[in-house]
């Protein structure tokens, strides 16, 4: 399943593995970042694509850790899909709401 974002974001609450799609409007920079508390043990990894290419991607969590977060800026044209991909093996991070993470897309490089 994928969830399409229709329009540009400054926040998004989300809380299901899943792959969430931004087609950009406008060329520019663009700065995408996702922040992901979670309760371990967890498996829960980041891939932050563009056009279906691997931009940046996290490594799986540690035990003790408590918060998964990947950021990064592009430099993108109209039309460019960028895609968030959340994904986890762990069955504790299957159910809907396991988790809680704030999604930010935003035009412009971090502030």
């Amino acid at each position: 399943m994928a969830t399409t974002i229709t329009n540009l974001i400054s926040s998004k609450v989300i809380s299901n593995l899943d792959t969430y799609n931004y087609t950009v409007g406008e060329a520019g920079l663009h700065y995408v970042n996702l922040a992901i508390n979670e309760l371990p043990p967890s498996g829960i990894t980041i891939t932050i694509q563009l056009n279906g290419t691997p931009v940046v991607v996290s490594p799986a969590p540690a035990a003790q850790q408590q918060v998964v977060q990947l950021a990064t800026t592009m430099n993108n044209t109209a039309g460019d899909v960028i895609s968030i991909i959340v994904a986890s093996s762990t069955p504790s991070d299957q159910g809907p709401q396991s988790f809680k993470g704030i999604l930010t897309i935003k035009r412009g490089a971090i502030n």
